[in-house]
């Protein structure tokens, strides 16, 4: 049994290790990338939007809110990869082949994610600080809880990206990733305002908007980076991050039972 789960750890390590060394050429894309987005939305929100009666430290609003909310636009372009591959060369029937679980198989891919999201959460925060500079004070941060936001928040992407692909399945209909997943959850998610906020203008809505896991997400960052006040109680997110996290997996190992067929 205990020869079992070492075989079985180190077939997971080294199906981590394969996606991370294929995807080893793409990082720099993707940082740039990031950082474009976030240059964009940090200028805009953080100087520009000054101007029309914005809230002076709106900026550092959109930072929390930006390093939250990477690992969800990632979600696309893995997903993308997984459905070409399911309908191509499928390397996850290889994968599957192993002698380990098909448990182990998945959670290697999410395991994948979530080190990458943690990568790029991470390398943002100072590229941040360096648009805002005194605007966004670090005496603020509380790095433990922001450190376990940032582990949380993208194993919980990690997690949505397979539910998601399982769901798709096919590309012919990967223009509903977008449009049914990511752009709903993103913008109903408070990436653009808090919870309160919404509460004080209609708590019915408010209280509906607690089932979108996005606004745990958002509200952990903010209390985590920007202090408790006016945020949902960073316990409370943490503690709904994980329920979700736990409900979507055994989801994700239901749908993809189905969609691949595995024992």
């Amino acid at each position: 049994m205990v020869t079992n789960k070492v075989s079985f750890f180190n077939i997971f390590c080294q199906l981590v290790s394969t996606q991370l060394y294929t995807v080893r050429t793409q990082i720099f894309d993707m940082v740039i990338n990031l950082y474009i987005w976030a240059f964009c939305s940090l200028v805009i929100m953080g100087y520009i939007m000054q101007s029309f009666g914005l809230a002076a430290d709106y900026g550092c609003f959109q930072l929390a809110g930006i390093v939250g909310t990477v690992g969800l636009f990632e979600i696309y372009g893995n997903v993308t990869r997984n459905v070409m591959d399911f309908e191509g060369d499928r390397n996850i029937s290889y994968f599957l082949t192993l002698p380990t679980t098909p448990l182990v198989v998945l959670a290697s891919f999410v395991c994948f994610y979530t080190v990458v999201g943690i990568f790029l959460s991470i390398i943002i925060v100072p590229f941040g600080k360096l648009l805002l500079y005194n605007t966004f004070s670090l005496t603020h941060v509380s790095w433990v809880k922001t450190t376990i936001m940032i582990v949380l928040g993208n194993l919980f992407f990690g997690v949505l990206t397979l539910l998601i692909t399982a769901y798709v399945g096919t590309m012919a209909k990967m223009r509903n990733v977008w449009s049914r997943f990511i752009f709903p959850l993103w913008i109903m998610g408070g990436f653009q305002f808090s919870w309160s906020v919404v509460y004080n203008i209609s708590a019915p809505l408010a209280y509906v908007m607690l089932c979108n896991p996005i606004v745990y997400v958002m509200e952990g960052f903010r209390a985590s980076m920007l202090g408790q006040a006016g945020s949902l109680p960073w316990e409370i997110c943490v503690g709904m991050l994980c329920l979700f996290i736990v409900v979507f997996w055994f989801a994700t190992f239901k749908r993809m039972k189905r969609l691949l067929d595995f024992v």
